[in-house]
């Protein structure tokens, strides 16, 4: 499978879809793309793939019973009968069910339900009706904890949005059906499109990071531990970088007769913390705070300001761009999300400056 497979197609322009005004990030106001738009589901299968030509095992269909613990090793029993003896085991299990780290002792990150489906038809009609390879649009109505979004590729567009804490897998099912037949504001993307809601997926997404990363011969990474972003519930950076720090961690301690001790595994916490907790998911946490933790209506009138902010603001709209393109976690600048929240309190009416002024308060302190 070539890159073509994987990355279709450059992520030139953003819609962050307004009721009244839509706020575009369009690359090329600024030079080179925003990124790439990627086929998860492929991407995943070749990693998958690689992990296994380069020696590792997968066992599907088989699941952890129990986990026990000693000053020499741990044991993984499994529900087939078979029993894992390893150094250090490594929770990489997202949200598929915190049995096993809840056992373990570790904090469980909050949880909630996800839906998206496919659409395919031709490229030329994708390209019709879509102007943007991105969309990121928060409507209360919709959902009350997360965003809906298009994800526009080759032949194909993947759609979905984070549904509200109590919904179902089938109520998100009806709802979504019900948003592409009915919402208005995204019909002209959809004319030609088909999809099949009985091939929908769900599941859960999880967030809020645990406060304890790792313990005697355990460490835990990824969405497993709530790192996924607050407000975008962005996950695979999060998930690369809690890999690279505990095999940063790690191989030190395999060169000598380690017993993975919990104080040997605290590198992985502070790095974690210092890395991405204290400065990158600030941006999240404040985010989150400002656009999710509010009324409908305050909802609804801070996003709508916000695109008309895009809209007009230059300045913001590169230092978005720039924010897509930036890898460099470590040395995030979090005085220019500050910057940014300060500019949209500006652009708010008189009267939500007076009723929503201790909520942005509350949310530039976390800065």
């Amino acid at each position: 499978m070539d890159n073509s497979e994987l990355f279709p197609r450059d992520h030139i322009k953003t819609c962050y879809l307004g009721k009244n005004v839509n706020g575009y990030i369009d690359s090329s106001e600024f030079g080179d793309p925003l990124g790439k738009i990627s086929h998860t589901d492929r991407l995943i299968q070749v990693l998958v793939k690689n992990y296994v030509d380069k020696g590792g095992t997968i066992n599907f269909g088989e699941s952890v019973s129990s986990v026990s613990k000693s000053i020499e090793k741990v044991e993984v029993k499994t529900n087939k009968g078979n029993t894992y003896v390893a150094k250090l085991l490594v929770l990489a299990t997202g949200s598929r069910g915190f049995e096993i780290q809840s056992s373990l002792g570790f904090e469980i990150p909050d949880s909630y339900m996800g839906i998206y489906c496919h659409m395919f038809e031709s490229e030329s009609q994708i390209e019709s009706n879509f102007d943007f390879d991105y969309l990121f649009h928060i409507n209360p109505n919709i959902s009350e904890n997360g965003p809906f979004f298009f994800n526009v590729g080759k032949g194909r567009v993947c759609t979905g949005y984070l549904g509200n804490k109590g919904e179902s897998g089938s109520e998100l099912v009806n709802k979504l059906d019900r948003i592409l037949r009915n919402y208005k504001y995204i019909q002209p993307n959809l004319e030609g499109l088909k999809w099949d809601k009985s091939k929908f997926i769900t599941g859960k997404i999880s967030k809020h990071p645990i406060s304890r990363f790792s313990q005697d011969r355990t460490l835990i990474l990824g969405e497993a531990a709530g790192l996924v972003t607050a407000f975008f519930y962005e996950g695979l950076l999060s998930g690369l970088i809690s890999a690279e720090l505990a095999s940063e961690t790690i191989n030190p301690l395999l060169d000598k007769e380690s017993s993975f001790s919990h104080t040997e595994l605290a590198n992985y916490d502070k790095e974690l913390k210092y890395k991405l907790l204290n400065k990158y998911y600030k941006n999240g946490e404040a985010c989150e705070f400002i656009f999710y933790d509010a009324s409908p209506s305050a909802i609804n009138k801070i996003w709508d300001t916000y695109t008309k902010l895009i809209q007009e603001n230059k300045k913001l709209r590169k230092q978005i761009w720039e924010a897509y393109r930036k890898h460099d976690i470590e040395n995030y600048d979090l005085s220019r999300d500050k910057w940014a929240g300060e500019r949209l309190f500006e652009k708010l009416p008189a009267l939500s400056k007076l009723s929503l002024g201790p909520k942005f308060l509350k949310a530039l302190i976390k800065f």
